[in-house]
């Protein structure tokens, strides 16, 4: 049906402008496209950019010199960012953009709108962006060395600009780093594809990271943040646990009600979380596999060891997913206490118990 109305479309343009003349066509396609912009126009370009998609992939476009509107369409189109050459032309005729499309070489995230992409191309060449991907469960010190060998900053700079709090974000203003805390603001870089200017300040790429943690942390979670009783920063620290010892998303609300389940039962013994996770991020160990912590690594002295100090650590582990923060603020409804890797499933996911028996039972059963 999409094809068809285009299809229509094209052919109206191409009758329409022998008849009535260029006024006439634009008036008729503004009536017909009015629809089309009632959604605003999300990009922004200071000392970096920044993109809104945790998956998509970023495509380089070069366009040459001379190029008109039809040639960048259908280089568009063979690119697979847009579907329909004459809807690109005809809403960069209503934009007024014909004439201010830019030579150089663009950075374009896939999914992006038709509008947007015109907007970006209108903004100049990109050649000095640097299009990275942060990973869900990154820590500050692998974006911190993602960013220098991307050549946007070094990681010394952004690992200090992690410890400050001197942004004019209301989010992070108030943020107080408790005595053992490594960076005040791991748990605020949300995962995603960024672009971002490179040689630009470590303070700057830090703000284009909170203003969006600001853009993606909706109203919704906010009121359910506080409904909780939980702090934001909190909140953050479960999030990053349950994005840490989950292989797989199926399990983040599940994890998370296990986890606010022992919080609420008082019991001593659960008061220590015991998370391997915890151990690994306390050795800086965040690549190694959650099933290397050995009873020694369990001794490790540090506050973030869950299973020698009691409640919260000092902070998040890692910067989780919108949807491991999502899980913990709307978390299953289940009676879990205890997990473990269910050696059953080939993908890692955990196996649940409610009590110490059935825990029991089940690790009896995987000898």
């Amino acid at each position: 049906m999409i094809e068809r109305f285009n299809r229509f479309l094209a052919w109206v343009a191409r009758n329409i402008k022998k008849t009535i003349g260029l006024v006439g066509l634009v008036a008729l396609m503004a009536l017909i496209f009015t629809t089309a912009f009632s959604q605003g126009y999300h990009f922004m370009r200071g000392d970096s950019y920044a993109a809104q998609d945790d998956n998509a992939g970023t495509v380089a476009v070069e366009i040459p010199q001379d190029a008109s509107t039809s040639d960048i369409a259908n280089l568009l189109q063979r690119r697979g960012l847009i579907e329909d050459t004459w809807e690109f032309q005809i809403k960069a005729r209503l934009m007024g953009a014909t004439d201010d499309f830019k030579t150089g070489i663009y950075y374009i995230l896939e999914g992006s709108g038709v509008e947007e992409i015109i907007n970006i191309l209108r903004a100049g060449d990109q050649s000095d962006v640097v299009p990275i991907h942060i990973p869900a469960g990154a820590t500050v010190d692998e974006v911190a060395t993602l960013l220098e060998e991307s050549g946007i900053c070094s990681a010394t700079d952004f690992q200090r600009a992690a410890n400050m709090t001197t942004y004019d974000i209301d989010l992070v203003k108030n943020l107080t780093a408790p005595e053992g805390r490594r960076y005040i603001l791991e748990g605020y870089v949300l995962p995603g594809t960024y672009q971002i200017i490179r040689d630009s300040s470590a303070t700057n790429v830090m703000k284009v990271f909170l203003e969006r943690f600001v853009s993606e942390y909706s109203a919704s979670l906010s009121q359910m943040a506080e409904q909780s009783g939980y702090t934001l920063d909190q909140i953050l620290t479960l999030a990053s646990i349950v994005q840490a010892e989950c292989a797989v998303e199926s399990d983040y609300s599940t994890f998370a009600s296990m986890l606010l389940n022992r919080i609420r039962s008082g019991k001593e013994s659960l008061s220590y979380w015991s998370m391997p996770s915890t151990v690994l991020y306390a050795q800086h160990r965040t690549e190694d596999e959650l099933t290397s912590v050995t009873e020694a690594d369990q001794q490790y002295d540090s506050p973030y060891n869950t299973y020698l100090y009691q409640g919260f650590p000092p902070g998040p582990i890692c910067n989780p997913s919108i949807d491991a923060i999502r899980a913990v603020l709307y978390p299953e409804d289940t009676s879990y206490l205890y997990y473990e890797i269910d050696l059953s499933q080939p993908a890692g996911q955990r196996h649940f118990s409610a009590t110490e028996q059935e825990h029991n039972e089940y690790l009896e059963s995987q000898r």
